[in-house]
């Protein structure tokens, strides 16, 4: 396999487009932006597994049904601290974007703000909502579940989603600290992203159809799993299930549908997302003077012989992201070819390319 070439947008051209390409499939201006910046945020991070190589699918989903272009979200259930939200099939990053709003305006007054939402879709990266919360001086945390793409611990076939979670919290010159993960080894779209750029991928990853280890990242889509993430992540990927599915009376397991397969279909996942107020237990700048210590803490531990330096969860992702909004945003040139296509036939104008 071949890797292929990469190009460069300019990050606010790059919203533009992707928001006209949302605008033009039906959303309104504000859900296209919302769906928009979840992308280009992901890719402008460097996780190009969750930003704009999902557009084609999503696009998909509204025109076949799958998901509602006119979504209205409603509380079901809601107390001081608390909320329960249908998300009326709203593509996932509107549903999760209203969530962690609200979870955030409730943290201010209740110092800890847990907003839950059912019916609902695939939500992309989680770190971009929990990352919501760096504004408000808060730490973010954002999970959901999902297709079942993973197997359970020992399992040789998919039944259990990878249900990835996120925490932030904010530092000084140190960034924010991003834990951002699935629970399996590797994220689906991980995958994904290296059989549409021609990477084979490690053996530890998936499994084949037959259960058999493989580095070819086709054999996911061809009947193959993910691993998860030794039995902690298995673990995990449970409570995953307990606090998204189950709490939030959501799909669970082999009840919700591949959503990039089946668009036609509603998701009916859950997700949920929570907001602590730093200000209710330390003064904001005080928190991110001792992030900055504990940072300094972990760096100056001495290194293994091969190891250059120790790095933060999400240390990696802001120094990408820092790089791109001066150099513009690296996207492989066979995603960039669906999305020309898909304006196309939408009749979106593309930004011209850096390089």
């Amino acid at each position: 396999m071949t890797e292929e070439k990469q190009l460069r947008v300019d990050t606010i051209e790059l919203q533009e487009f992707t928001k006209s390409i949302f605008l033009a499939a039906g959303l309104s201006p504000v859900h296209a932006e919302l769906v928009a910046d979840s992308l280009v945020m992901s890719d402008l991070r460097g996780t190009h597994s969750h930003g704009i190589v999902r557009v084609p699918f999503l696009i998909d989903r509204l025109v076949k049904g799958g998901a509602n272009a006119d979504p209205q979200i409603k509380a079901v259930r809601e107390a001081p601290a608390t909320a329960l939200l249908d998300g009326d099939r709203a593509l996932g990053a509107v549903s999760a974007t209203h969530a962690m709003r609200m979870a955030m305006e409730k943290a201010h007054t209740a110092g800890i703000g847990f907003v839950a939402v059912n019916n609902s879709d695939f939500i992309g990266a989680c770190a971009h909502y929990a990352l919501m919360a760096m504004p408000e001086n808060m730490i973010g945390i954002a999970w959901t579940n999902g297709y079942p793409g993973m197997t359970p611990w020992g399992g040789s076939v998919n039944n259990i989603g990878n249900n990835p979670i996120a925490f932030a919290a904010p530092g000084l010159t140190q960034g924010p600290v991003v834990l951002d993960m699935a629970l399996s080894v590797a994220a689906g779209g991980k995958v994904r992203l290296a059989a549409k750029n021609n990477r084979r991928i490690p053996t530890d990853w998936i499994i084949d159809r037959h259960g058999k280890p493989t580095d070819n990242p086709a054999d996911l889509a061809a009947g193959g799993a993910l691993l998860p993430l030794g039995y902690k992540g298995y673990g995990l990927a449970v409570f995953g299930e307990i606090l998204c599915g189950v709490l939030t009376g959501s799909r669970i397991l082999s009840e919700i549908p591949a959503w990039f397969v089946d668009t036609q279909r509603d998701i009916g996942n859950g997700h949920i997302h929570m907001a602590i107020d730093i200000s209710k237990f330390i003064e904001p700048d005080a928190f991110k003077r001792r992030v900055d210590e504990m940072a300094m803490m972990l760096k100056n531990t001495p290194l293994l012989a091969d190891m250059q330096e120790i790095l933060l969860p999400g240390e990696r992702a802001w120094r990408v992201q820092k790089e791109q909004q001066i150099t513009g945003i690296r996207i492989s040139g066979a995603v960039w070819n669906d999305l020309l296509e898909l304006a196309d036939r939408l009749d979106v104008s593309a930004p011209a390319t850096l390089q």
